[in-house]
């Protein structure tokens, strides 16, 4: 298990490095949002998350600077994800169906991280934004589908602790509340309201996706320090 051990150690700091280069690409932002093109700066509560890898902002200023640094970014985070995901079911062979379920939450989350790439690659700029938005929708339904793997494999195993199946729980529910937002709520060029409405939701997923698999991480790193042994598969 030391192999993973590297792989949940990765994939921390990868997680670390990705939330600075968000927070720098948001403090350069030049400023601009679909309702308030006179704007100086990122707004928090008016621009998406993904306005960071836009070429040009709202207002029509240049961010190329910002929009490389948010392309390096997702795919820095999507690599890391695609390690610790194909990494991932050994650590549930002590049970033979939590197991199965780690291998398909594992495959799903692996194709997650392929459409986020996707995401990247594929800015919110107007000729890209409804490619992007594809990649937006496979990436968050698939994931979700396997947090639920997830969340059924934590259940069942032994080894892990209650609070590690009871955080991923949560996050699958504001995980699923944030995609029925995105497929049934209304549209973030509508009104000021339904866009603040639309970037709170995906800011509030942002951060529950952070603290989840911070959470994970630290906390398997601490049962991997144990040394808390693995049992065989059992039949």
């Amino acid at each position: 298990m030391k192999f993973y051990k590297l792989l949940v150690q990765q994939n921390l700091i990868c997680l670390a490095l990705f939330i600075f280069i968000l927070l720098f690409c948001m403090l350069q932002y030049p400023g601009g949002s679909r309702f308030d093109n006179g704007a100086t700066h990122y707004l928090f509560f008016e621009n998406f998350i993904s306005h960071l890898g836009k070429q040009t902002t709202s207002s029509g200023l240049d961010n190329s600077f910002g929009a490389i640094l948010f392309k390096i970014g997702i795919y820095v985070i999507s690599f890391s994800f695609a390690l610790l995901f194909l990494g991932q079911p050994p650590l549930f062979k002590n049970h033979v169906i939590s197991y199965r379920f780690s291998i398909l939450s594992s495959s799903l989350a692996l194709c997650s991280a392929l459409a986020f790439i996707g995401i990247g690659y594929y800015s919110a700029d107007p000729s890209t934004i409804y490619i992007h938005l594809i990649f937006v929708k496979i990436s968050f339904y698939l994931f979700f589908i396997s947090s639920i793997s997830q969340t059924v494999a934590l259940k069942l195993n032994p080894f892990f602790p209650k609070k590690h199946f009871l955080c991923y729980l949560i996050f699958s529910i504001v995980l699923l509340l944030y995609n029925l937002l995105i497929e049934f709520g209304p549209k973030p060029n509508s009104d000021l309201f339904s866009l603040v409405l639309q970037v709170s939701g995906q800011k509030t997923i942002a951060v529950f996706f952070f603290f989840n698999f911070i959470f994970q991480g630290i906390g398997i790193l601490s049962l991997l320090k144990s040394q808390r042994a693995w049992q065989p598969p059992s039949s």
